[in-house]
């Protein structure tokens, strides 16, 4: 993965973004709430075996967080700067283990519906039973992404696998 540019993103997200030169696949804000976020974009083809890069976001100390439209607007911004310096494959994937995640996933997708330049790219979602857990599962790619009809027929053989 080509490195994300923080002064790219600084100039569009409301929250000041960190990263730490020892692992620069995480980024890092701190909310008006008094939130810590952590931002994984890492390689894993798990999901899509020619290859891919999840987005994991965490709520570090797992502190409650009011809807905060300036969280949306940083995680907006860390994400183009992906696709910015990255023609590549984005997945977003979250487990159930309470409905947090699911209102989560649910948030994540209304956000992207709604996003200004939503028209360059194109998502599909899945969810399914795995385990005995609902899992929701999300496909991001530029429009213009050479490897879309592959990344999205291994995203549904995988989701068809996966799920019971």
């Amino acid at each position: 993965m080509n490195t994300l540019n923080l002064e790219n993103i600084n100039k569009q997200a409301p929250y000041k973004v960190t990263t730490d030169t020892d692992y620069p696949h995480l980024y890092y804000f701190h909310t008006d709430f008094d939130v810590d976020y952590e931002i994984c974009i890492k390689a894993n083809d798990t999901f899509i075996p020619s290859g891919a890069y999840a987005l994991d976001i965490r709520n570090k100390f797992n502190k409650p967080s009011p809807g905060d439209p300036k969280f949306k607007a940083t995680l907006i911004a860390i994400v183009e700067e992906f696709f910015r310096q990255n023609n590549d494959v984005m997945l977003y994937v979250t487990e159930t283990k309470g409905m947090k995640q699911a209102s989560h996933n649910r948030l994540f997708v209304r956000w992207f519906n709604t996003y200004k330049h939503r028209e360059q790219y194109v998502i599909k979602t899945a969810e399914g039973e795995m385990n005995g857990q609902i899992n929701f599962m999300a496909i991001i790619l530029r429009k213009d992404n050479p490897r879309m009809q592959q990344a999205f027929d291994e995203f549904d053989e995988t989701i068809t696998f996966l799920f019971d």
